[in-house]
């Protein structure tokens, strides 16, 4: 899944208007989000994630769950044995799950990362089983889990309403009944207010003149990849309709203004 020519063509114009003012560089990549179709997107995610000197450094992998993901692990994974860890990354979340005791199964659909979560799992001694998945989805042939752990940063990432909860409903289908799904630090934006109203229309816009079947959302937005910021509301509207229960949503102590957030649903 190499980028496409327009994806190569906005990583290139990102890369040299990062000089621009906010107002036009907001311009800038809201058009872009209006050109760049969902497979396109997913692509820059992975070319992101991808490059050297960052999530899949060593001391990134093997420094263990921050507090308060660990707060989270030991109130609703305490006692659950197999977990499955989607958007492992470099395997910092599923090292950290396997010196807690837990059996653990990792994916990621950028190869890059897959092959740092092996290596990262060797230097630590530790067996994690580590599989390619696709795009906003998970891999064939899992099995049923009594957690799933959807690491860092990895919702947020997803392009769409409809592509999230298809990912939701995946996992659904790999839970035990009562079984959480930890959505670990995505993007928050409040509940009132209209932020990311005007580069939406612009984007959706220029969807609608290209024919493009899927539209851009309020709170998305693209830099070095897609990213989108949720009210509290939607995180548990998109949980509540793939099988979900909202057990937890509060905003990660990343310190004052922290626009991170997590949640925990459990399957009905």
């Amino acid at each position: 899944m190499g980028l496409s020519r327009g994806a190569r063509l906005y990583l290139r114009l990102q890369e040299r208007l990062g000089w621009l003012p906010p107002g036009p560089r907001a311009l800038h990549q809201a058009i872009w989000l209006g050109l760049l179709d969902p497979p396109e997107l997913n692509r820059i995610t992975r070319f992101h994630y991808g490059r050297p000197g960052g999530f899949e450094s060593e001391a990134h992998n093997l420094g263990g769950l921050w507090p308060w993901e660990a707060d989270v692990v030991r109130g609703c994974f305490a006692g659950r044995h197999r977990l499955l860890v989607a958007g492992a990354g470099g395997g910092r979340e599923a090292i950290a799950l396997v010196r807690l005791g837990h059996a653990v199964t990792a994916c990621d659909f950028c190869p890059a990362l897959t092959a740092a979560c092996r290596r990262h799992a060797e230097r630590a001694g530790v067996q994690v089983r580590v599989i390619e998945a696709p795009p906003d989805g998970l891999p064939s042939g899992l099995g049923i889990y009594d957690g799933i752990y959807a690491g860092r940063g990895f919702y947020h990432h997803i392009p769409g309403r409809g592509r999230r909860i298809a990912f939701l409903t995946a996992c659904r289908r790999h839970l035990v009944p009562g079984g959480p799904l930890f959505l670990s630090d995505f993007f928050t934006r409040p509940a009132s207010g209209r932020p990311g109203v005007r580069a939406a229309r612009i984007a959706n816009g220029i969807r609608r003149l290209r024919g493009s079947p899927e539209a851009i959302e309020q709170g998305d937005w693209l830099s070095d990849c897609l990213q989108h910021a949720f009210t509290p509301r939607e995180i548990s509207s998109e949980l509540g309709e793939a099988g979900f229960r909202m057990e937890r949503y509060a905003v990660s102590p990343f310190g004052p203004g922290s626009r991170l957030g997590h949640a925990v649903g459990i399957a009905r």
